[in-house]
Protein backbone atom coordinates (compact mmCIF):
# COMPACT_ATOMS: atom_id res chain seq x y z
CA UNK A 1 0.00 0.00 0.00
CA UNK A 2 1.71 3.72 -0.77
CA UNK A 3 2.29 5.66 1.64
CA UNK A 4 -0.28 8.23 3.29
CA UNK A 5 0.18 11.98 2.34
CA UNK A 6 -0.64 14.53 4.89
CA UNK A 7 -2.12 17.66 3.87
CA UNK A 8 -0.83 20.72 6.42
CA UNK A 9 -2.94 22.10 9.06
CA UNK A 10 -3.12 26.01 8.64
CA UNK A 11 -5.82 27.26 11.22
CA UNK A 12 -3.83 27.25 14.66
CA UNK A 13 -6.15 26.29 18.05
CA UNK A 14 -7.01 30.07 18.40
CA UNK A 15 -8.45 30.48 14.87
CA UNK A 16 -10.33 26.82 15.37
CA UNK A 17 -11.89 27.89 18.70
CA UNK A 18 -13.11 31.04 17.55
CA UNK A 19 -14.73 29.70 14.27
CA UNK A 20 -16.18 27.35 16.60
CA UNK A 21 -17.72 29.11 18.72
CA UNK A 22 -19.31 31.36 16.55
CA UNK A 23 -20.75 28.16 15.01
CA UNK A 24 -22.22 27.52 18.86
CA UNK A 25 -19.55 25.28 20.26
CA UNK A 26 -18.20 25.01 23.76
CA UNK A 27 -15.13 22.72 23.17
CA UNK A 28 -12.55 22.02 20.50
CA UNK A 29 -10.12 18.97 19.50
CA UNK A 30 -8.06 18.81 16.61
CA UNK A 31 -8.40 15.26 14.46
CA UNK A 32 -6.96 13.69 11.42
CA UNK A 33 -9.48 11.96 8.87
CA UNK A 34 -8.27 10.37 6.60
CA UNK A 35 -9.77 10.87 2.69
CA UNK A 36 -9.03 9.50 -0.96
CA UNK A 37 -7.59 12.53 -3.02
CA UNK A 38 -8.39 12.13 -6.81
CA UNK A 39 -6.40 13.75 -9.62
CA UNK A 40 -8.83 16.17 -11.94
CA UNK A 41 -7.66 18.08 -14.64
CA UNK A 42 -8.03 18.43 -18.36
CA UNK A 43 -7.89 15.05 -20.68
CA UNK A 44 -3.86 14.37 -20.64
CA UNK A 45 -2.92 17.14 -18.72
CA UNK A 46 -1.62 18.17 -14.84
CA UNK A 47 -3.99 18.34 -11.91
CA UNK A 48 -5.53 21.24 -11.88
CA UNK A 49 -7.77 20.52 -9.04
CA UNK A 50 -8.17 17.50 -5.98
CA UNK A 51 -11.64 15.35 -5.27
CA UNK A 52 -11.24 14.42 -1.50
CA UNK A 53 -13.57 11.96 -0.79
CA UNK A 54 -14.34 8.10 0.48
CA UNK A 55 -16.67 5.29 -0.68
CA UNK A 56 -19.47 6.19 1.93
CA UNK A 57 -19.50 10.29 1.09
CA UNK A 58 -22.74 11.52 -0.74
CA UNK A 59 -20.54 14.80 -1.41
CA UNK A 60 -17.00 15.10 -1.51
CA UNK A 61 -14.42 18.06 -1.30
CA UNK A 62 -12.64 19.98 -3.61
CA UNK A 63 -9.32 21.43 -3.58
CA UNK A 64 -8.58 23.60 -5.99
CA UNK A 65 -4.43 24.04 -7.37
CA UNK A 66 -2.46 22.19 -8.54
CA UNK A 67 -0.10 20.75 -5.63
CA UNK A 68 -1.73 19.95 -2.26
CA UNK A 69 -0.42 21.29 0.64
CA UNK A 70 2.07 18.72 2.66
CA UNK A 71 3.44 18.64 5.61
CA UNK A 72 6.51 16.00 6.08
CA UNK A 73 5.71 14.55 9.45
CA UNK A 74 2.62 12.32 10.35
CA UNK A 75 -0.84 13.29 12.02
CA UNK A 76 0.15 14.55 15.32
CA UNK A 77 -3.17 13.68 16.81
CA UNK A 78 -4.52 11.00 18.99
CA UNK A 79 -7.47 11.23 16.99
CA UNK A 80 -6.99 9.48 13.89
CA UNK A 81 -10.34 8.85 12.27
CA UNK A 82 -9.76 6.42 9.02
CA UNK A 83 -12.73 6.27 6.35
CA UNK A 84 -12.23 2.87 4.86
CA UNK A 85 -12.21 1.99 1.33
CA UNK A 86 -11.43 4.36 -1.70
CA UNK A 87 -14.32 5.31 -3.93
CA UNK A 88 -15.03 3.14 -7.10
CA UNK A 89 -14.62 4.90 -10.27
CA UNK A 90 -18.75 4.93 -10.63
CA UNK A 91 -18.79 6.65 -7.42
CA UNK A 92 -15.77 9.01 -8.15
CA UNK A 93 -17.85 10.08 -11.75
CA UNK A 94 -20.75 10.36 -9.52
CA UNK A 95 -19.51 12.73 -6.70
CA UNK A 96 -17.79 14.97 -9.62
CA UNK A 97 -20.55 15.33 -11.66
CA UNK A 98 -22.27 16.91 -7.84
CA UNK A 99 -19.27 18.88 -7.57
CA UNK A 100 -19.51 20.01 -11.22
CA UNK A 101 -23.27 20.84 -10.74
CA UNK A 102 -21.93 23.09 -7.82
CA UNK A 103 -19.81 24.90 -9.89
CA UNK A 104 -20.08 25.47 -13.46
CA UNK A 105 -17.28 26.73 -14.52
CA UNK A 106 -15.85 23.42 -13.86
CA UNK A 107 -17.57 22.02 -16.50
CA UNK A 108 -14.35 20.59 -18.91
CA UNK A 109 -12.64 19.06 -15.84
CA UNK A 110 -12.29 15.74 -15.58
CA UNK A 111 -11.46 12.85 -12.84
CA UNK A 112 -7.45 11.62 -14.39
CA UNK A 113 -6.89 8.56 -14.89
CA UNK A 114 -4.54 8.25 -11.70
CA UNK A 115 -5.51 6.06 -8.86
CA UNK A 116 -6.99 8.11 -5.85
CA UNK A 117 -4.00 8.31 -3.12
CA UNK A 118 -4.55 8.14 0.70
CA UNK A 119 -4.70 11.12 2.77
CA UNK A 120 -5.01 12.86 6.08
CA UNK A 121 -7.23 15.81 5.87
CA UNK A 122 -6.59 18.07 9.16
CA UNK A 123 -9.99 18.85 10.88
CA UNK A 124 -11.10 20.76 14.20
CA UNK A 125 -14.09 18.87 16.02
CA UNK A 126 -16.69 21.22 18.30
CA UNK A 127 -18.61 19.81 20.80
CA UNK A 128 -21.75 21.97 21.98
CA UNK A 129 -23.88 20.90 24.99
CA UNK A 130 -27.68 21.22 24.85
CA UNK A 131 -30.53 18.56 25.36
CA UNK A 132 -28.38 16.67 23.17
CA UNK A 133 -24.38 16.75 22.56
CA UNK A 134 -24.24 18.49 18.81
CA UNK A 135 -21.01 17.38 16.66
CA UNK A 136 -19.20 20.45 14.15
CA UNK A 137 -16.63 19.19 11.74
CA UNK A 138 -14.55 22.53 10.01
CA UNK A 139 -11.42 22.13 8.09
CA UNK A 140 -8.23 22.57 9.07
CA UNK A 141 -6.92 23.90 5.90
CA UNK A 142 -9.51 26.49 5.11
CA UNK A 143 -11.77 26.95 8.63
CA UNK A 144 -15.13 26.07 6.80
CA UNK A 145 -17.46 24.27 8.18
CA UNK A 146 -17.48 19.90 7.00
CA UNK A 147 -21.27 18.65 6.89
CA UNK A 148 -20.43 16.07 4.85
CA UNK A 149 -17.50 14.70 7.02
CA UNK A 150 -20.08 14.35 10.19
CA UNK A 151 -21.29 10.41 9.77
CA UNK A 152 -17.04 9.55 9.27
CA UNK A 153 -16.29 11.19 12.21
CA UNK A 154 -19.21 9.86 14.51
CA UNK A 155 -18.63 6.45 13.31
CA UNK A 156 -15.38 6.88 14.02
CA UNK A 157 -15.77 8.14 17.40
CA UNK A 158 -17.48 5.28 17.80
CA UNK A 159 -15.30 2.78 16.61
CA UNK A 160 -12.64 3.92 19.22
CA UNK A 161 -15.26 4.23 21.99
CA UNK A 162 -15.87 0.13 21.26
CA UNK A 163 -12.31 -0.88 20.49
CA UNK A 164 -11.59 -1.44 24.60
CA UNK A 165 -8.75 -0.62 26.87
CA UNK A 166 -6.19 1.02 24.04
CA UNK A 167 -8.78 3.35 22.97
CA UNK A 168 -9.68 4.19 26.73
CA UNK A 169 -6.22 5.18 27.29
CA UNK A 170 -6.43 7.61 24.08
CA UNK A 171 -10.35 8.29 25.07
CA UNK A 172 -9.29 9.56 28.25
CA UNK A 173 -6.98 12.21 26.64
CA UNK A 174 -9.31 12.72 24.20
CA UNK A 175 -11.93 13.54 27.09
CA UNK A 176 -9.46 15.75 29.24
CA UNK A 177 -8.79 17.92 25.67
CA UNK A 178 -12.67 17.72 25.21
CA UNK A 179 -13.32 19.30 28.62
CA UNK A 180 -11.28 22.09 28.15
CA UNK A 181 -13.34 25.27 27.44
CA UNK A 182 -13.33 27.04 24.14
Amino acid sequence: MTERLTLARRIDEDMAKRRLQRLGATACEPAWVSLWATALGLPKGTPGAWLLCAKEMRRALLLVGTELPTQVEEPSSALNIDSGLPPTPEALNRLWLWERMGTPRHWRIQVLDSAPMPTWLPCWLGYARGRQHRLLVISGLSGEPLPMLKPIVLRGLQQAYRNGPESERKSSRANERREKAV
